[in-house]
């Protein structure tokens, strides 16, 4: 009888339960982050936030008499190495560090960023020097992590398996004469751009952030009323009506086929409180298609037309993040 770890019998657990509910992961990112510099206020933030796109247009000005390079970041959302590989989850651009197409514009001409990309186990501790060193990739996403771990002498094979840096998994299908061995990254991935960008004294830059957001969710079928689904959204009784009378122009065939397909997106807001004094107009626009429905606690968000949902606030500082739930229906 194969052994296998406990640790790692815990993950195959894991992994067979999370598959099962077909739950694709969320993975919120939001604006950028001044590094340093107080003087720079943020006039205004245009927010257009669709599930295939997420795009920022910021005009921030240098209140001061002195011109400013300050260093602006934008984090990526952590990789976590058991949630990848554990769990459903869609990454927009797989295989690079700059897995959601993040892009930036000053002016209207493109910036060169610089990127830093380290590992954590799950403790915290940066294991980045320890990775490079045994030839490990940084990313969770990289390719395939089993033959780099092939390459490595035993004892140290067993050294990351004992900080639970590697999971094993073996696997055997008829027909092999023995098991398949394969390898999974336990660490996570944190990348982060950034670059240095001129602020001339009391003047205002435009820069424009655009990102593929990572979505998540589930599914509502035709037995299900939808409400576990909308409560953390704020949903309301006219939502529930509008999921009914979707599953009645749109029958499923059986109780548990899907009739509504969830579209979940987070957005960091509060990041914004990084620049100085609250931001002078802030204005969000979230785009669905004429049937979905979008749902969430951010308030003052009207529709515009059948496919736009927009809030003007000024003075504007935010004090929590934007989750925001479209429901799409299943084709």
């Amino acid at each position: 009888m194969r052994k296998v770890p406990g640790f790692a019998f815990l993950l195959l657990s894991f992994v067979a339960f999370s598959r099962g509910n077909d739950t694709l992961a969320t993975l919120g990112a939001g604006a950028l982050v001044p590094l340093k510099s107080n003087q720079i206020v943020m006039e205004s933030e245009d927010l257009r936030i669709s599930p295939h796109q997420i795009r920022i247009h910021y005009v921030l000005r240098n209140t001061s008499s002195q011109d400013i390079d300050a260093v602006v970041a934008f984090p990526l959302p952590d990789l976590d190495g058991g949630m990848i590989y554990g769990s459903p989850v869609e990454i927009p651009a797989k295989g690079t560090f700059n897995f959601v197409d993040f892009s930036v514009t000053a002016n209207g001409e493109p910036v060169t960023v610089a990127m830093e990309a380290r590992a954590h186990d799950s403790h915290g501790e940066d294991i980045t020097s320890r990775l490079s060193a045994d030839k490990l990739p940084i990313s969770v996403l990289s390719g395939p992590v089993t033959s780099a771990v092939n390459q490595l002498p035993d004892a140290e094979r067993r050294s990351l398996e004992s900080a639970q840096l590697l999971i094993r998994e073996e696997s055997q299908e008829a027909g092999d004469k023995k098991p398949k061995l394969n390898w999974y990254p336990w660490w996570t991935t944190r990348v982060q751009f950034h670059w240095t960008q001129k602020f001339t004294a009391k003047s205002a830059v435009e820069l424009v952030q655009t990102y593929r957001p990572v979505v998540g969710g589930s599914y509502i079928v035709q037995n299900d009323d939808g409400s576990t689904s909308i409560k953390p959204y704020c949903g309301t009784a006219g939502t529930l009506q509008r999921i009914a009378v979707g599953k009645r122009q749109h029958p499923a065939k059986t109780e548990s086929d899907a009739i509504w397909i969830e579209r979940k997106i987070d957005y960091i807001l509060t990041t914004a409180n990084n620049w100085k004094g609250p931001i002078g107009k802030f204005h969000l626009t979230v785009i669905t298609d004429p049937e979905d429905i979008l749902v969430t606690c951010y308030p003052g968000l009207k529709q515009t037309d059948p496919t736009h949902y927009e809030v003007v606030d000024t003075d504007y500082h935010p004090t929590s993040e934007l989750k925001l739930l479209i429901l799409q229906l299943a084709r």
